[in-house]
């Protein structure tokens, strides 16, 4: 089934020089989404005071295994296809029906949208949690937060029925309109209010300030976590619309340029994976980077490992 167009490039060669650089780009992005992801989800499984075992950072578990997923099996399998691409005089650039192109293909599709929704999640408690900090302490359930990463997982294989009822171009397409533009609708709609919400909390800073009793320091300090939080989230959202836009221009290119030329359009399809691709490695290093207790739980994880080492 097909409803896009017939996809002329198809069939046309890919160049060589594209295809190595490619393979290389989705190399170091296999490192880096491995690597900073498995850290955050040992960070979250093994610190020991349980300081992560929060409702938002299960969230952002969910979200580390959807990029480890990526870069474990999703970008090594990108990284042989662009190599056997690069050797090839004629490869079927769109439409390879090899069943290691299909699994790639679909671990692509399941793990980024699974990403994306972990995203709205992350946001949405972000607003409640900001919105309204005593219910959010007090009815935080981490119950909830499983049963949400379930749904998400849920919805996010439910892609590969629609991949193979529809085809891979049909099926990015739906996902970049539906799921791209919907998750930065919900953060853009939930930042502005959380945004709007630390106004007013900035009007009541001087007063917590002031006052030198512990209720006052205590909130304080609440009120300063909870601000560091959103705007690492805010970065992130930064990050998520400089990857996906420009990637979502690509896809409209690829499905609606008749004009454009072969060349043109496999650099549009290996720039909007590249870009796809990287947004899962980089968030990761956004949390290590900027929440302390993503930094302390790490920094210990990597001593533990440097202790072993110097015993052998």
């Amino acid at each position: 089934m097909s409803f896009l167009g017939s996809y002329s490039c198809s069939d046309a060669p890919v160049p060589t020089f594209l295809s190595i650089i490619t393979a290389i780009v989705d190399s170091i992005l296999t490192i880096t989404a491995v690597t900073g992801n498995l850290l955050v989800l040992l960070a979250f499984l093994l610190d020991p005071n349980r300081n992560l075992r929060s409702r938002f950072n299960y969230f952002v578990a969910n979200l580390a295994a959807a990029d480890f997923i990526l870069g474990c099996c999703g970008l090594p399998l990108s990284v042989e296809y662009h190599v056997r691409e690069s050797r090839s005089l004629k490869v079927e650039a769109f439409d390879s029906n090899l069943p290691r192109d299909h699994a790639r293909r679909i671990i692509i599709l399941i793990s980024c949208t699974a990403s994306l929704l972990s995203l709205a999640a992350l946001t949405i408690d972000r607003f409640i949690a900001i919105n309204d900090p005593l219910g959010y302490r007090t009815g935080m359930n981490t119950k909830q937060a499983v049963i949400v990463s379930f749904l998400i997982w849920f919805i996010s294989s439910w892609l590969s029925f629609l991949y193979f009822y529809v085809g891979y171009l049909n099926c990015r397409f739906f996902v970049a309109n539906l799921a791209v533009i919907a998750t930065f609708a919900v953060l853009c709609l939930n930042y502005f209010k959380v945004l709007k919400h630390f106004k007013v909390q900035a009007d009541t800073w001087d007063v917590l300030h002031d006052g030198q009793n512990r209720d006052n320091l205590a909130k304080m300090r609440a009120v300063k976590r909870q601000k560091k939080i959103t705007q690492t989230l805010v970065i992130t959202m930064v990050l998520f619309t400089c990857c996906f836009f420009p990637a979502l221009i690509f896809i409209y290119v690829i499905s609606f340029c008749a004009s454009c030329s072969c060349i043109f359009i496999h650099w549009a399809r290996d720039l909007n994976g590249i870009l796809i691709k990287g947004n899962s490695s980089l968030n990761p290093y956004v949390f290590a980077w900027r929440l302390k207790r993503y930094r302390t739980a790490i920094a210990r994880i990597l001593r533990c490992g440097k202790t072993l080492q110097n015993k052998n």
